[in-house]
């Protein structure tokens, strides 16, 4: 039981700073994600200082309500632990999909990535960065839709004292200005989507080119996610595609 209400269920891996759990809320009998928050050695300011970002974040989060992220339920602590609840979209995590199935075929990767992008164009536009796109936080859900977990984290950990490099791990997707302590921008939220698009094996065009303009070391000349949109042809989207056409595409490819 976490915080006297979320009754722990089962693991659903590891998420950006701790391991996450599905779990039931008492109050309302919805199943969520609830992830663990370990950053070290805070002091009780810093503490005090991360909290409230992460409140401040799922406001603005809920704020949005777009269909791409996750919404944010609650931010609690239970046995001096941060936890932060999420909504639960069951499916599989970008990483682990390609680790096990391989890379995407083109069609399928950018179908991803126009859904990723519409998703970046609405926060980008509320001033809203994600700070931790990467293949690691990108769900493709059993229901068809594609989702990004993980926003409004990496912002106030790294604020806590937890280098950006820590969290976001491998397959480069750490922008350059990131890894020499710039802030968080909508800029290096496009590079990490280049990185997660050439990890999922976005190799043909349209979408190489697209890459390669996202990992442009200038952040000042990387696509914006409108500019990224327009790249891909007819703004970004299809007759019939949507956020959720990972459906068909996870019919294909589930075993």
């Amino acid at each position: 039981m976490i915080g006297g209400r979320y009754v722990v269920l089962d693991g659903l891996g590891a998420g950006l700073l701790g391991p996450v759990w599905r779990a039931e809320d008492r109050l309302t009998g919805r199943y969520l994600a609830v992830q663990e928050l370990h950053v070290p050695d805070m002091t009780p300011a810093e503490h005090a200082r991360f909290r409230e970002h992460l409140l401040r974040e799922a406001r603005r989060i809920g704020a949005l309500a777009d269909p791409g992220l996750l919404a944010v339920h609650d931010v609690l602590s239970d046995c001096g632990i941060d936890h932060v609840v999420t909504e639960l979209a069951v499916g599989t995590r970008l990483s682990d999909h390609v680790a096990s199935g391989g890379p995407l075929a083109a069609h399928d990767a950018l179908d991803m990535a126009r859904g990723l992008l519409r998703t970046l164009r609405a926060a980008h536009h509320r001033q809203l960065v994600h700070g931790a796109v990467r293949p690691g936080a990108v769900v493709l859900g059993d229901d068809g839709r594609i989702a990004l977990a993980d926003v409004g984290l990496a912002l106030p950990a790294e604020e806590a004292g937890v280098p950006i490099r820590d969290q976001l791990g491998p397959h480069g997707v750490v922008a350059p200005e990131r890894a020499a302590g710039g802030p968080a921008t909508a800029a290096a939220d496009m590079w990490g989507l280049g990185a997660t698009l050439a990890f999922a094996g976005a190799t043909e065009e349209p979408l190489s080119s697209l890459v390669a303009a996202l990992r442009t070391e200038d952040p000042a000349s990387r696509p914006t996610a409108d500019e990224a949109l327009a790249m891909l042809g007819r703004n970004g989207s299809t007759p019939g595609t949507s956020g959720r056409s990972w459906w068909k595409i996870w019919e294909r490819l589930r075993p």
